[in-house]
């Protein structure tokens, strides 16, 4: 009997063994089965956050190209604009030199001599008492006739030419004179200030 007790007690331990194997097997195999799955998500987590993080990168990487792009060009359009109100204000104070009292003294004697007496001619501040002196020994007649030189605040240099009722003016300033010398300039040099 106590080997019939043995053996029963062999016969239960293995079928307790063999029940526990089946068991952990089985357990082992949903544990295998269950981190294949997590591991196949976790893949293709993996290479979404991937492909979303690519697509971003390429998104930022056009938006910069185009701001890159943006910016050259704002910087070289500035830069023109730059050059060319440097190129004007040359031009202008050249213009402005060259236009001393002398010669719009000359400027108002040939108005004259084409009958654009009854106008006013007016000048700069600066200017005003140099090419009325310079005017009145020739033009003295015409002065007397009413002929009319005056300062004007609107004008820097050079000389503006106006009817006496306002209806019209002539606008011979330096940066008028400049204005109108721009297309005359060589091809070059158009091409330089625009």
């Amino acid at each position: 009997m106590e080997q019939q007790i043995q053996d029963l007690v062999a016969s239960i331990r293995k079928e307790g063994i063999d029940e526990a194997k089946k068991q952990a097997d089985e357990l082992l195999a949903q544990a295998k089965k269950e981190a294949g799955k997590i591991l196949e998500d976790a893949k293709k987590q993996s290479a979404k956050i991937i492909a979303d993080a690519e697509s971003e990168c390429a998104l930022r990487d056009q938006s910069a190209r185009a701001a890159l792009s943006q910016a050259a060009r704002d910087v070289s359009l500035t830069l023109k604009k730059k050059i060319e109100e440097q190129f004007e204000r040359i031009l202008s104070a050249d213009v402005a030199k060259a236009m001393d009292a002398s010669l719009l003294a000359k400027l108002v004697e040939k108005a004259v001599e084409a009958d654009l007496k009854d106008n006013v001619f007016e000048v700069s501040k600066a200017d005003a008492d140099a090419v009325a002196a310079a005017v009145k020994s020739q033009l003295s007649s015409e002065l007397v006739k009413g002929l009319v030189i005056k300062a004007n605040s609107a004008v820097e240099s050079g000389i503006r030419i106006s009817s006496k009722d306002g209806s019209g003016y002539v606008d011979l300033s330096a940066e008028e004179v400049a204005s109108m010398m721009k297309p005359s300039l060589s091809p070059a040099l158009r091409e330089i200030i625009g």
